[in-house]
Protein backbone atom coordinates (compact mmCIF):
# COMPACT_ATOMS: atom_id res chain seq x y z
CA UNK A 1 0.00 0.00 0.00
CA UNK A 2 1.44 3.52 -0.66
CA UNK A 3 -0.05 5.49 2.60
CA UNK A 4 0.88 8.85 3.11
CA UNK A 5 -0.33 9.73 6.63
CA UNK A 6 1.30 8.44 9.71
CA UNK A 7 1.22 4.40 11.16
CA UNK A 8 -2.28 4.39 12.55
CA UNK A 9 -3.93 5.75 8.93
CA UNK A 10 -1.73 2.94 7.40
CA UNK A 11 -2.77 0.26 10.15
CA UNK A 12 -6.91 0.94 9.52
CA UNK A 13 -5.99 0.47 5.72
CA UNK A 14 -3.43 -2.42 6.21
CA UNK A 15 -6.44 -4.25 8.19
CA UNK A 16 -9.55 -2.97 5.82
CA UNK A 17 -8.00 -3.79 2.22
CA UNK A 18 -7.06 -7.34 3.50
CA UNK A 19 -10.30 -8.45 4.59
CA UNK A 20 -11.40 -11.25 2.39
CA UNK A 21 -14.11 -11.21 -0.11
CA UNK A 22 -15.87 -14.43 1.84
CA UNK A 23 -15.88 -11.98 5.13
CA UNK A 24 -17.77 -8.80 3.49
CA UNK A 25 -21.14 -9.82 4.55
CA UNK A 26 -22.99 -8.98 7.56
CA UNK A 27 -22.52 -11.87 9.45
CA UNK A 28 -18.95 -12.52 8.29
CA UNK A 29 -18.03 -9.03 8.84
CA UNK A 30 -18.28 -9.45 12.45
CA UNK A 31 -16.27 -12.74 12.58
CA UNK A 32 -13.06 -10.66 10.73
CA UNK A 33 -9.99 -10.01 14.03
CA UNK A 34 -8.87 -7.20 11.14
CA UNK A 35 -12.08 -4.82 11.69
CA UNK A 36 -11.95 -4.73 15.30
CA UNK A 37 -8.72 -3.84 14.90
CA UNK A 38 -9.01 -0.68 12.38
CA UNK A 39 -12.14 -0.23 14.61
CA UNK A 40 -10.02 0.19 17.41
CA UNK A 41 -7.61 2.56 15.71
CA UNK A 42 -10.04 4.78 13.78
CA UNK A 43 -11.21 5.54 17.60
CA UNK A 44 -8.25 7.10 18.50
CA UNK A 45 -7.41 9.07 15.14
CA UNK A 46 -6.09 12.27 15.83
CA UNK A 47 -7.51 15.56 13.82
CA UNK A 48 -3.93 16.09 11.79
CA UNK A 49 -3.92 12.34 10.35
CA UNK A 50 -7.48 12.21 9.74
CA UNK A 51 -8.03 15.01 7.70
CA UNK A 52 -9.84 13.38 4.59
CA UNK A 53 -6.78 11.09 3.63
CA UNK A 54 -6.90 9.16 0.55
CA UNK A 55 -5.30 6.31 0.14
CA UNK A 56 -4.31 3.86 -3.23
CA UNK A 57 -3.05 0.29 -2.83
CA UNK A 58 -1.96 0.57 -6.26
CA UNK A 59 -0.15 4.08 -6.86
CA UNK A 60 -0.70 3.04 -10.71
CA UNK A 61 -4.28 3.65 -9.93
CA UNK A 62 -5.11 7.20 -11.38
CA UNK A 63 -8.11 8.69 -8.97
CA UNK A 64 -10.61 10.81 -11.67
CA UNK A 65 -13.23 13.16 -10.45
CA UNK A 66 -17.16 13.09 -11.31
CA UNK A 67 -17.40 14.75 -14.81
CA UNK A 68 -20.96 15.76 -13.53
CA UNK A 69 -19.70 18.14 -11.02
CA UNK A 70 -17.33 21.11 -11.42
CA UNK A 71 -16.31 20.88 -8.27
CA UNK A 72 -12.78 19.11 -8.53
CA UNK A 73 -13.33 17.07 -5.10
CA UNK A 74 -15.95 14.56 -5.99
CA UNK A 75 -14.61 11.17 -6.81
CA UNK A 76 -15.96 9.12 -9.70
CA UNK A 77 -17.25 5.10 -8.83
CA UNK A 78 -19.01 4.40 -11.69
CA UNK A 79 -17.58 4.21 -15.45
CA UNK A 80 -20.33 4.76 -17.77
CA UNK A 81 -19.25 4.32 -21.81
CA UNK A 82 -21.58 7.45 -22.90
CA UNK A 83 -21.50 9.63 -19.65
CA UNK A 84 -17.75 9.07 -18.53
CA UNK A 85 -16.92 9.24 -15.05
CA UNK A 86 -19.42 9.63 -12.33
CA UNK A 87 -20.33 9.25 -8.28
CA UNK A 88 -22.85 7.00 -7.00
CA UNK A 89 -25.38 9.98 -6.80
CA UNK A 90 -24.73 11.32 -10.52
CA UNK A 91 -25.57 7.68 -11.82
CA UNK A 92 -28.34 7.39 -10.18
CA UNK A 93 -29.90 10.09 -12.08
CA UNK A 94 -28.40 10.25 -14.82
CA UNK A 95 -29.55 6.73 -15.79
CA UNK A 96 -33.09 6.80 -14.48
CA UNK A 97 -34.66 6.94 -17.78
CA UNK A 98 -35.26 3.75 -20.18
CA UNK A 99 -32.36 4.79 -22.77
CA UNK A 100 -29.88 5.97 -20.37
CA UNK A 101 -30.39 2.69 -18.71
CA UNK A 102 -29.17 1.43 -21.59
CA UNK A 103 -25.51 2.37 -20.81
CA UNK A 104 -22.78 -0.34 -19.90
CA UNK A 105 -21.49 0.53 -16.35
CA UNK A 106 -19.20 -0.80 -14.07
CA UNK A 107 -17.49 0.31 -10.83
CA UNK A 108 -14.27 2.24 -11.83
CA UNK A 109 -11.13 1.01 -10.40
CA UNK A 110 -10.30 3.68 -8.81
CA UNK A 111 -13.28 3.14 -6.80
CA UNK A 112 -12.33 -0.35 -5.67
CA UNK A 113 -8.56 0.22 -5.02
CA UNK A 114 -9.30 3.42 -2.69
CA UNK A 115 -9.78 3.97 1.00
CA UNK A 116 -10.40 7.88 2.50
CA UNK A 117 -10.24 8.22 5.74
CA UNK A 118 -12.24 11.75 7.21
CA UNK A 119 -12.77 12.97 10.94
CA UNK A 120 -15.90 15.00 11.01
CA UNK A 121 -16.62 16.68 14.49
CA UNK A 122 -16.46 13.35 17.25
CA UNK A 123 -16.37 11.30 14.24
CA UNK A 124 -14.42 9.24 12.23
CA UNK A 125 -14.73 7.83 9.31
CA UNK A 126 -12.98 5.09 6.78
CA UNK A 127 -15.02 4.77 3.15
CA UNK A 128 -14.05 1.78 1.22
CA UNK A 129 -16.14 0.80 -2.44
CA UNK A 130 -18.16 -1.71 -0.23
CA UNK A 131 -18.40 -0.64 2.99
CA UNK A 132 -18.54 2.67 5.38
CA UNK A 133 -17.63 2.33 9.18
CA UNK A 134 -17.70 5.29 11.77
CA UNK A 135 -16.59 5.53 15.52
CA UNK A 136 -17.68 8.26 17.21
CA UNK A 137 -14.43 9.12 19.49
CA UNK A 138 -16.66 10.04 22.41
CA UNK A 139 -18.89 7.27 23.28
CA UNK A 140 -16.40 4.46 21.18
CA UNK A 141 -19.61 3.39 19.33
CA UNK A 142 -19.21 2.33 15.95
CA UNK A 143 -21.32 1.60 13.34
CA UNK A 144 -20.89 -0.39 9.47
CA UNK A 145 -22.69 0.29 6.44
CA UNK A 146 -22.58 -1.94 3.61
CA UNK A 147 -22.99 -0.53 0.20
CA UNK A 148 -24.11 -1.56 -2.97
CA UNK A 149 -21.43 -1.91 -5.31
CA UNK A 150 -23.52 -1.12 -8.73
CA UNK A 151 -21.70 -4.68 -10.06
CA UNK A 152 -24.25 -6.57 -9.70
CA UNK A 153 -27.31 -4.78 -10.81
CA UNK A 154 -25.78 -1.99 -12.76
CA UNK A 155 -29.15 -0.84 -14.12
CA UNK A 156 -31.50 -1.27 -10.45
CA UNK A 157 -33.03 1.24 -9.07
CA UNK A 158 -31.28 2.61 -5.88
CA UNK A 159 -33.37 4.37 -2.57
CA UNK A 160 -32.36 7.08 -1.79
CA UNK A 161 -32.56 6.65 1.97
CA UNK A 162 -32.20 2.95 1.94
CA UNK A 163 -29.68 2.88 -1.02
CA UNK A 164 -31.34 -0.98 -1.94
CA UNK A 165 -32.55 -2.23 -5.64
CA UNK A 166 -36.19 -1.55 -5.75
CA UNK A 167 -38.66 -0.81 -7.51
CA UNK A 168 -39.34 2.87 -7.35
CA UNK A 169 -42.07 4.41 -5.37
CA UNK A 170 -45.52 5.59 -6.93
CA UNK A 171 -44.70 8.81 -5.10
CA UNK A 172 -41.74 9.56 -6.89
CA UNK A 173 -39.09 11.65 -5.15
CA UNK A 174 -35.91 8.94 -6.15
CA UNK A 175 -37.70 6.51 -2.67
CA UNK A 176 -38.04 2.70 -3.25
CA UNK A 177 -42.13 1.17 -2.68
CA UNK A 178 -40.82 0.57 0.97
CA UNK A 179 -43.24 1.97 3.73
CA UNK A 180 -40.80 3.84 6.29
CA UNK A 181 -39.09 5.25 3.10
CA UNK A 182 -42.02 6.72 1.28
CA UNK A 183 -42.96 7.68 4.93
CA UNK A 184 -39.78 9.63 5.39
CA UNK A 185 -40.48 11.09 1.78
CA UNK A 186 -43.96 12.67 2.89
CA UNK A 187 -42.24 14.92 5.71
CA UNK A 188 -39.08 15.38 3.60
CA UNK A 189 -38.30 18.91 1.81
CA UNK A 190 -39.25 18.10 -1.89
CA UNK A 191 -36.78 20.82 -3.66
CA UNK A 192 -34.06 20.40 -5.95
CA UNK A 193 -30.61 21.94 -4.54
CA UNK A 194 -28.84 24.27 -7.38
CA UNK A 195 -25.92 21.51 -7.58
CA UNK A 196 -29.07 19.19 -9.43
CA UNK A 197 -29.19 16.86 -5.42
CA UNK A 198 -32.15 16.62 -3.42
CA UNK A 199 -32.88 18.88 -0.57
CA UNK A 200 -32.40 16.38 2.65
CA UNK A 201 -34.14 18.79 4.74
CA UNK A 202 -37.99 19.03 5.71
CA UNK A 203 -41.21 20.30 3.95
CA UNK A 204 -42.29 23.28 5.21
CA UNK A 205 -38.67 25.03 6.14
CA UNK A 206 -38.09 28.13 4.69
CA UNK A 207 -34.27 27.49 4.35
CA UNK A 208 -33.10 24.41 2.59
CA UNK A 209 -30.84 22.29 4.18
CA UNK A 210 -27.33 22.93 2.36
CA UNK A 211 -26.64 19.91 0.24
CA UNK A 212 -25.28 16.63 2.39
CA UNK A 213 -22.86 15.59 -0.40
CA UNK A 214 -21.07 18.43 0.94
CA UNK A 215 -21.22 20.07 -2.74
CA UNK A 216 -20.30 23.58 -1.46
CA UNK A 217 -17.31 22.20 0.68
CA UNK A 218 -18.33 24.23 4.02
CA UNK A 219 -20.28 21.13 5.85
CA UNK A 220 -18.47 19.76 8.93
CA UNK A 221 -20.88 16.50 8.39
CA UNK A 222 -21.93 15.37 5.21
CA UNK A 223 -24.99 12.40 3.93
CA UNK A 224 -22.10 9.37 5.36
CA UNK A 225 -21.58 10.56 8.68
CA UNK A 226 -24.04 8.91 11.63
CA UNK A 227 -26.35 10.86 13.32
CA UNK A 228 -24.81 11.41 16.58
CA UNK A 229 -28.14 10.79 18.89
CA UNK A 230 -29.15 7.40 17.07
CA UNK A 231 -26.51 5.90 15.53
CA UNK A 232 -27.63 3.64 13.41
CA UNK A 233 -28.39 5.12 9.83
CA UNK A 234 -26.53 8.42 8.22
CA UNK A 235 -27.39 11.70 7.94
CA UNK A 236 -28.58 11.05 3.94
CA UNK A 237 -30.89 8.07 5.23
CA UNK A 238 -33.56 10.35 6.81
CA UNK A 239 -34.75 14.00 6.43
CA UNK A 240 -32.18 16.10 8.80
CA UNK A 241 -32.13 19.69 10.33
CA UNK A 242 -28.97 22.10 10.95
CA UNK A 243 -29.05 23.91 13.89
CA UNK A 244 -28.35 27.58 14.56
CA UNK A 245 -24.82 26.26 15.53
CA UNK A 246 -24.34 24.60 12.41
CA UNK A 247 -24.57 20.76 13.36
CA UNK A 248 -26.88 18.34 10.98
CA UNK A 249 -28.86 15.74 13.15
CA UNK A 250 -32.17 13.73 12.41
CA UNK A 251 -34.92 15.41 11.96
CA UNK A 252 -37.28 12.78 13.79
CA UNK A 253 -34.45 11.65 16.02
CA UNK A 254 -34.09 15.42 17.90
CA UNK A 255 -37.83 15.63 18.09
CA UNK A 256 -38.20 12.68 20.05
CA UNK A 257 -35.06 13.86 22.30
CA UNK A 258 -37.72 17.07 23.08
CA UNK A 259 -40.64 14.97 23.22
CA UNK A 260 -39.03 12.81 25.68
CA UNK A 261 -37.79 15.87 27.77
CA UNK A 262 -35.42 15.21 30.83
CA UNK A 263 -34.92 11.70 32.53
CA UNK A 264 -36.00 10.60 35.70
CA UNK A 265 -38.89 12.76 38.01
CA UNK A 266 -35.94 16.16 38.66
CA UNK A 267 -36.31 18.61 35.87
CA UNK A 268 -33.01 19.42 34.00
CA UNK A 269 -32.31 21.01 30.48
CA UNK A 270 -29.24 18.60 28.70
CA UNK A 271 -31.63 17.69 26.26
CA UNK A 272 -32.33 21.37 24.98
CA UNK A 273 -28.34 21.14 23.97
CA UNK A 274 -26.39 19.94 20.55
CA UNK A 275 -25.68 16.32 21.64
CA UNK A 276 -22.31 17.82 19.96
CA UNK A 277 -21.07 21.19 20.63
CA UNK A 278 -23.36 21.56 24.14
CA UNK A 279 -25.44 24.76 22.77
CA UNK A 280 -28.91 25.19 23.12
CA UNK A 281 -31.25 23.40 20.55
CA UNK A 282 -32.73 26.31 17.63
CA UNK A 283 -34.29 25.72 14.36
CA UNK A 284 -37.71 26.46 13.09
CA UNK A 285 -38.70 22.92 12.95
CA UNK A 286 -38.53 22.44 16.68
CA UNK A 287 -39.72 25.78 17.64
CA UNK A 288 -43.40 25.21 18.65
CA UNK A 289 -41.85 21.82 20.12
CA UNK A 290 -39.39 24.28 22.49
CA UNK A 291 -41.88 26.66 23.12
CA UNK A 292 -42.97 26.03 26.81
CA UNK A 293 -40.16 24.30 27.88
CA UNK A 294 -38.00 27.88 27.09
CA UNK A 295 -40.67 29.23 29.47
CA UNK A 296 -40.26 26.45 32.10
CA UNK A 297 -36.37 26.60 32.03
CA UNK A 298 -36.91 30.43 32.40
CA UNK A 299 -38.75 30.26 35.10
CA UNK A 300 -36.47 27.28 36.88
CA UNK A 301 -33.61 29.54 36.51
CA UNK A 302 -35.09 32.88 38.11
CA UNK A 303 -36.53 30.47 40.88
CA UNK A 304 -32.91 28.55 41.26
CA UNK A 305 -30.99 32.15 41.52
CA UNK A 306 -33.61 33.73 43.99
CA UNK A 307 -32.86 31.12 46.12
CA UNK A 308 -29.24 31.41 45.38
CA UNK A 309 -29.18 34.92 46.96
CA UNK A 310 -31.40 34.04 50.28
CA UNK A 311 -28.69 31.35 50.98
CA UNK A 312 -26.50 33.99 50.60
CA UNK A 313 -24.42 32.79 48.12
CA UNK A 314 -23.01 34.92 45.37
CA UNK A 315 -20.48 34.82 41.92
CA UNK A 316 -18.68 36.82 39.75
CA UNK A 317 -20.97 37.01 36.96
CA UNK A 318 -24.82 36.25 36.04
CA UNK A 319 -23.67 33.53 33.90
CA UNK A 320 -21.79 31.79 37.53
CA UNK A 321 -24.49 32.49 39.33
CA UNK A 322 -27.20 30.41 37.08
CA UNK A 323 -24.95 27.29 36.48
CA UNK A 324 -24.18 26.90 40.24
CA UNK A 325 -28.17 27.42 41.06
CA UNK A 326 -29.05 25.25 38.45
CA UNK A 327 -26.75 22.50 39.29
CA UNK A 328 -27.20 23.03 42.84
CA UNK A 329 -31.00 23.33 43.70
CA UNK A 330 -33.50 20.54 42.86
CA UNK A 331 -36.72 21.68 40.63
CA UNK A 332 -39.95 19.63 39.90
CA UNK A 333 -42.59 20.03 37.51
CA UNK A 334 -46.33 19.74 39.16
CA UNK A 335 -48.47 17.12 37.20
CA UNK A 336 -51.13 19.40 37.95
CA UNK A 337 -50.31 23.12 37.03
CA UNK A 338 -46.95 22.48 35.21
CA UNK A 339 -45.45 24.86 37.32
CA UNK A 340 -41.69 24.12 38.32
CA UNK A 341 -41.38 23.94 42.17
CA UNK A 342 -38.39 23.73 44.98
CA UNK A 343 -37.70 20.23 46.21
CA UNK A 344 -34.58 20.46 47.72
CA UNK A 345 -30.73 20.28 47.38
CA UNK A 346 -29.91 18.08 43.77
CA UNK A 347 -27.10 16.26 45.75
CA UNK A 348 -29.51 14.70 47.97
CA UNK A 349 -31.89 13.85 45.18
CA UNK A 350 -28.17 11.91 43.86
CA UNK A 351 -29.55 8.21 44.78
CA UNK A 352 -33.11 8.82 43.41
CA UNK A 353 -34.35 5.88 40.71
CA UNK A 354 -35.56 7.20 37.52
CA UNK A 355 -38.77 5.33 38.31
CA UNK A 356 -42.02 7.94 38.95
CA UNK A 357 -45.25 8.13 38.90
CA UNK A 358 -45.52 12.27 37.43
CA UNK A 359 -49.16 12.00 39.18
CA UNK A 360 -47.57 11.78 42.46
CA UNK A 361 -45.45 15.17 41.49
CA UNK A 362 -47.53 18.26 43.19
CA UNK A 363 -46.25 21.36 43.88
CA UNK A 364 -47.00 22.76 47.84
CA UNK A 365 -50.04 25.16 46.36
CA UNK A 366 -51.62 21.90 44.18
CA UNK A 367 -51.33 20.19 47.82
CA UNK A 368 -52.15 22.86 49.80
CA UNK A 369 -54.11 20.83 52.64
CA UNK A 370 -53.55 23.26 54.93
CA UNK A 371 -54.91 26.11 52.72
CA UNK A 372 -52.79 28.32 53.80
CA UNK A 373 -51.83 31.04 51.03
CA UNK A 374 -48.67 33.73 51.32
CA UNK A 375 -50.65 37.31 50.83
CA UNK A 376 -47.34 38.60 48.83
CA UNK A 377 -46.66 35.33 46.22
CA UNK A 378 -50.02 33.59 47.04
CA UNK A 379 -49.58 29.40 46.19
CA UNK A 380 -46.36 29.66 43.95
CA UNK A 381 -43.84 29.16 46.48
CA UNK A 382 -45.84 27.11 49.10
CA UNK A 383 -43.65 24.42 50.53
CA UNK A 384 -44.31 20.98 52.93
CA UNK A 385 -42.05 19.22 54.60
CA UNK A 386 -41.94 15.28 54.19
CA UNK A 387 -44.15 13.75 56.49
CA UNK A 388 -41.24 11.22 57.83
CA UNK A 389 -38.12 13.88 58.08
CA UNK A 390 -36.55 17.31 58.56
CA UNK A 391 -36.49 17.77 54.49
CA UNK A 392 -38.49 19.60 52.08
CA UNK A 393 -40.70 17.63 50.47
CA UNK A 394 -41.33 17.12 46.69
CA UNK A 395 -43.69 14.29 46.49
CA UNK A 396 -47.53 14.27 47.18
CA UNK A 397 -49.06 11.15 47.14
CA UNK A 398 -52.30 9.14 47.79
CA UNK A 399 -54.07 12.44 48.41
CA UNK A 400 -52.38 13.09 52.08
CA UNK A 401 -48.54 12.39 52.27
CA UNK A 402 -46.10 14.76 51.30
CA UNK A 403 -42.45 12.78 50.81
CA UNK A 404 -38.99 14.38 49.78
CA UNK A 405 -37.45 11.77 47.67
CA UNK A 406 -34.64 9.17 49.30
CA UNK A 407 -38.33 8.96 51.73
CA UNK A 408 -41.09 8.60 48.89
CA UNK A 409 -38.05 5.51 47.66
CA UNK A 410 -39.01 3.98 50.87
CA UNK A 411 -42.80 4.97 51.62
CA UNK A 412 -43.80 1.00 52.02
CA UNK A 413 -41.63 0.52 54.68
CA UNK A 414 -42.26 3.86 56.46
CA UNK A 415 -45.74 3.73 56.36
CA UNK A 416 -45.80 0.50 57.84
CA UNK A 417 -44.35 2.23 60.57
CA UNK A 418 -46.17 3.09 64.15
CA UNK A 419 -46.35 6.66 64.89
CA UNK A 420 -44.59 6.30 68.10
CA UNK A 421 -41.76 4.24 66.59
CA UNK A 422 -40.69 7.62 64.82
CA UNK A 423 -37.75 9.46 65.44
CA UNK A 424 -38.44 12.90 66.58
CA UNK A 425 -36.59 16.06 65.34
CA UNK A 426 -34.10 16.24 64.07
CA UNK A 427 -34.71 13.77 61.48
CA UNK A 428 -32.67 12.80 58.29
CA UNK A 429 -34.05 10.98 55.05
CA UNK A 430 -35.77 7.61 55.32
CA UNK A 431 -36.80 8.57 59.39
CA UNK A 432 -32.99 8.56 60.44
CA UNK A 433 -32.40 9.90 64.00
CA UNK A 434 -30.36 12.64 63.59
CA UNK A 435 -28.12 14.82 66.25
CA UNK A 436 -28.19 18.69 66.92
CA UNK A 437 -30.41 21.08 65.28
CA UNK A 438 -33.24 20.49 62.74
CA UNK A 439 -31.99 20.22 58.97
CA UNK A 440 -34.68 23.06 57.80
CA UNK A 441 -33.63 25.54 60.51
CA UNK A 442 -36.56 25.25 62.65
CA UNK A 443 -37.15 25.68 66.18
CA UNK A 444 -40.19 24.28 66.56
CA UNK A 445 -43.06 21.79 64.32
CA UNK A 446 -45.67 19.37 64.56
CA UNK A 447 -44.06 15.57 65.28
CA UNK A 448 -42.69 13.38 62.68
CA UNK A 449 -45.70 11.36 61.23
CA UNK A 450 -48.01 14.97 61.01
CA UNK A 451 -48.60 16.51 58.02
CA UNK A 452 -46.80 20.72 57.89
CA UNK A 453 -46.58 23.67 55.69
CA UNK A 454 -43.40 25.10 55.91
CA UNK A 455 -45.21 27.67 54.58
CA UNK A 456 -43.72 30.33 51.90
CA UNK A 457 -40.15 29.67 50.48
CA UNK A 458 -39.16 33.05 49.37
CA UNK A 459 -40.96 34.87 52.38
CA UNK A 460 -39.14 31.66 54.73
CA UNK A 461 -35.97 32.58 53.29
CA UNK A 462 -35.93 36.56 53.32
CA UNK A 463 -36.39 36.41 57.09
CA UNK A 464 -33.94 33.02 57.88
CA UNK A 465 -31.30 35.62 56.36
Amino acid sequence: AVVSTQSTGGYIVFCLTHIPDESRTEDGISQNRGLWLALAALSVLEDNIASSVTVTRDASVKVDYCENHDDGRTKAIITCNKCGYLCAECDKYLHLSRKSKAHQRQVFKAAEASVVISKHENMCRVKLYWMTAAVDTQTRRAVIEFKNTYATQPDAFICRFCSEAGEPSPEGGSVCKNDECNAKFKVSCKQTLECGHPCGGNTGETTCLPCLKNCSGDLKQDADDMCVICFTESLGCAPCLQLTCGHILHSQCIATVVRNKWIGPRITFSFMHCPICKGLLEHEYLDEMLSDLRLLMEDVKKKSVMRLKYDGLSFDTEEEAIENAMNKYAYYQCYKCKKAYFGGEAQCQADAGDEFDPKDLVCGGCSNLSQEVCPKHGTDYLEYKCRYCCSVAVYFCFGTTHFCTPCHDDFVRLRGLSKDSLPQCPVGPKATQLEGTCPLGLLDHPATGEEFALGCGVCRNVQTF
